[in-house]
């Protein structure tokens, strides 16, 4: 298919903003009627938790995430409590400004109202985009930034306007304080500008004020890290080492399909850019931060948010080209529409709550998502609160409760006070800062820890409860342990070598 000649058939850059964003808006109305009904469907996501117990301890950093998402929990809470729903609503919010942001992208490139939808539409609808309102998570905040930025370098490089470089800093600054994966971004951008006539642009100093602005942006978090001894880059190579086990290459293109839903337009998208000298470097940008991460084993949706502008640059080619065609071109889309509505077929109990609760778990859909971690977080508590009530009273007036992960911490602290339990504590992640001064205990209730580890860590020690939950679903915390333990030695003095861990 020749896509050069179609871009010569597309309306010129002359309509109203208002009517680009109103076909930005008609998509991102679709969007949210078709994940709203089902939203918090199964129950708090064990990360959730965790951003709301971030969200009680505002700071310039966290173990294993910038700070930008407490924050976001933290005004949530302010406005809304603890709601699962308006937390979700966020991210929902988040991903529907990026639809309209792909709408301005093909106006930008000069495409007419029709088109402008239909590229909105095209992002919208993948299942990448619909599963932003099942998590509350920095991914869908890292997107927004994602997407944002390269909008601003398509309004930079096309109207040839350096001064937007700045507006492109501030937007890298935020993205490096929602989530570290924007620096991938950042490298592709680059290298695609070295490898092309972009490189002309680094000549000015606009770009070079851009990445100053970004970098005192990211600074506030630098500080925290440095204060805490990098913790994060400890944390990132544990995460790796998971991911890359999770996430062998085959899985990782796989996923790259199902997930993106619209890998020919991107493909077409791709081609378009290259064409128009001015935006050649974003053509590379989305093919380079995918093998990015599948060199670093990422996860396969994290380079997705750069398919944003590749998308719509595909939908303004192909639309160009079948106009020069005729009819009888209408005749290509037949395979892409139909790949694309099996994919989201497929791909929408997994990235959407539609089942009930009873037919996810029946069908085995949670073994290809994550909502087994929104399983049974209530009845943990209920666990824990027995085997307190089970202690005696001068091991409850001297002991502890110390769980073993960040989720059953964040759940306890949820769920926990109505059920008499006191407050937890945790060694794992960003929960190691979250405790006070002096640990004088000796006696522990400890919940999730192995045999082997009660055995270092305790003189003696018995089990009272093994966690389950209500659906008997195996996730990661049914058959773990409740124990109650009586430390070799005070709480405090084994905290850092034995409690405190900075690992997934």
């Amino acid at each position: 298919m020749t896509l050069a000649p179609a871009l010569a058939h597309v309306e010129p850059r002359s309509r109203r903003l208002a009517s680009t964003l109103l076909c930005g808006g008609l998509a991102a109305a679709v969007h949210t009627a078709i994940v709203l009904p089902f939203l918090g469907r199964y129950g708090w996501d064990r990360d959730e938790l965790y951003f709301v117990s971030a969200a009680r301890r505002p700071a310039l950093g966290y173990v294993d995430f910038p700070p930008v998402t407490a924050w976001i929990a933290w005004l949530v809470r302010a406005l809304f409590g603890e709601s699962l729903d308006a937390l979700r609503v966020t991210s929902l919010a988040a991903m529907t400004v990026t639809v309209v942001l792909v709408a301005l992208v093909a106006r930008e490139l000069g495409a007419g109202l029709r088109v402008q939808a239909a590229a909105a539409f095209a992002w919208a609808l993948s299942p990448y985009l619909l599963g932003a309102a099942s998590l509350f998570h920095p991914t869908w905040f890292d997107s927004l930034c994602w997407v944002a930025l390269l909008y601003v370098v398509v309004l930079a490089l096309d109207r040839e306007q350096p001064r937007l470089w700045l507006a492109a800093g501030a937007i890298a600054g935020i993205g490096l304080e929602t989530k570290y994966t924007i620096a991938f971004l950042l490298v592709a951008l680059l290298a695609a500008f070295g490898a092309t006539d972009g490189r002309r642009a680094f000549r000015t100093r606009w770009p070079w004020l851009g990445l100053a602005v970004a970098l005192a942006l990211f600074a506030p978090n630098l500080v925290w890290q440095a204060r805490h001894g990098w913790p994060s880059i400890a944390f990132a190579g544990s995460q790796n080492a998971k991911t890359a086990s999770d996430t062998p290459p085959g899985t990782y293109l796989a996923e790259q399909l199902f997930l993106g839903g619209g890998v020919v337009l991107a493909a077409i998208g791709v081609v378009v850019l290259w064409r128009r000298p001015r935006l050649r470097p974003l053509s590379l940008v989305p093919p380079l931060v995918t093998l990015f991460f599948l060199l670093e084993r990422g996860r396969a949706y994290y380079p997705l948010p750069a398919d944003a502008i590749a998308v719509a640059a595909g939908v303004v080619g192909l639309a160009g080209w079948l106009r020069a065609g005729g009819r009888r071109r209408l005749l290509a889309l037949v395979p892409v529409l139909a790949l694309h509505a099996v994919t989201l077929v497929l791909a929408l109990p997994v990235v959407v709550p539609v089942r009930s609760t009873s037919s996810m778990i029946a069908s085995g859909v949670w073994q290809a998502g994550f909502y087994d971690d929104e399983i049974g977080w209530p009845e943990l508590a209920d666990q824990t609160a027995r085997a307190w009530a089970a202690l005696t009273p001068a091991e409850r007036a001297n002991g502890a409760i110390v769980a073993e992960n960040y989720g059953e911490a964040s759940a306890l602290e949820r769920y926990g006070p109505p059920r008499g339990l006191p407050p937890v504590l945790s060694g794992h992640l960003s929960w190691q800062y979250w405790r006070p001064r002096r640990l004088p205990q000796t006696f522990v209730l400890f919940v999730g820890y192995d045999r082997g580890t009660l055995s270092a860590l305790c003189r003696s020690w018995r089990p009272l409860a093994r966690v389950d939950n209500s659906r008997h679903l195996d996730n990661d915390e049914r058959g773990r342990l409740i124990a109650a333990c009586r430390l070799t030695r005070p709480l405090g003095e084994i905290w850092h070598a034995d409690i405190a861990t900075d690992d997934l």
